[in-house]
């Protein structure tokens, strides 16, 4: 828990590091490459990262959530951003980047929706306590991974959506 912080914590600081950065071409293809570095690095770290959801979700109850399909997602995602290439042609970049917006925002969006399903389902007393709360930890996570996925994105294409 404490290591997945720290890389969380690290990354953020890169991504807040790379947009200080000046704006001519050698910048911005220096901010390119450490984006998808990141991205890389954190897809690497994907079978760790689950592992902990997984780990926190199991220890709150045996018949808990499967997040497997939104982790299979987001690990998908990530691998489009990482494969994904720029184009000299400004209306291809656009197209191409929010293709793959939409894809991280429909994700998103089923995150928040299940998030509120959780939410009510423990006002209603159907779940205690800690399933929801090991269950909106888990969401977060994913939330957390994908918007480094967004950020790299947008690094990438140039593009501050």
């Amino acid at each position: 828990m404490k290591k997945l912080l720290v890389v969380l914590l690290s990354l953020t600081l890169i991504f807040a590091f790379t947009g200080c950065t000046s704006s001519n071409n050698g910048a911005a293809e220096d901010i390119e490459i450490k984006t998808q570095e990141v991205v890389t690095s954190n897809t690497n770290d994907n079978d760790d990262n689950i592992s902990n959801t997984e780990n926190a979700v199991e220890n709150a109850n045996e018949k808990d959530y499967d997040f497997s399909s939104y982790e299979n997602d987001i690990r998908n995602i990530t691998k489009s951003v990482n494969n994904a290439k720029t184009s000299t042609n400004a209306s291809e970049n656009h197209e191409q980047f929010y293709a793959l917006k939409k894809q991280v925002d429909a994700v998103d969006d089923e995150l928040d929706k299940l998030d509120d399903e959780f939410e009510y389902a423990y006002q209603m007393k159907e779940i205690s306590f800690e399933i929801y709360k090991a269950r909106e930890r888990a969401i977060e996570k994913l939330e957390d991974e994908l918007e480094l996925v967004e950020e790299a994105l947008e690094n990438k294409y140039g593009i501050d959506d």
